[in-house]
C-alpha cells in the first residue's frame, strides 16, 4: 500500500492487477482499515 501526505490529511490507495487492466475505485466507509477479520 501507498501513502500520501496531503495536509492535514493522509490519502492511502493500492493498485493491484494489470497495468492496462480498467480501474475499479471503491469508496470504504469512514473509520475501515484494509484487514478484514
Amino acid at each position: 500500500m501507498s501513502e500520501t501526505q496531503t495536509p492535514p490529511k493522509t490519502l492511502q490507495y493500492r493498485i493491484d492487477g494489470p497495468d492496462d487492466a480498467p480501474v475499479l475505485i471503491l469508496g470504504p466507509s469512514l473509520g475501515t482499515t484494509w484487514h478484514m477479520s
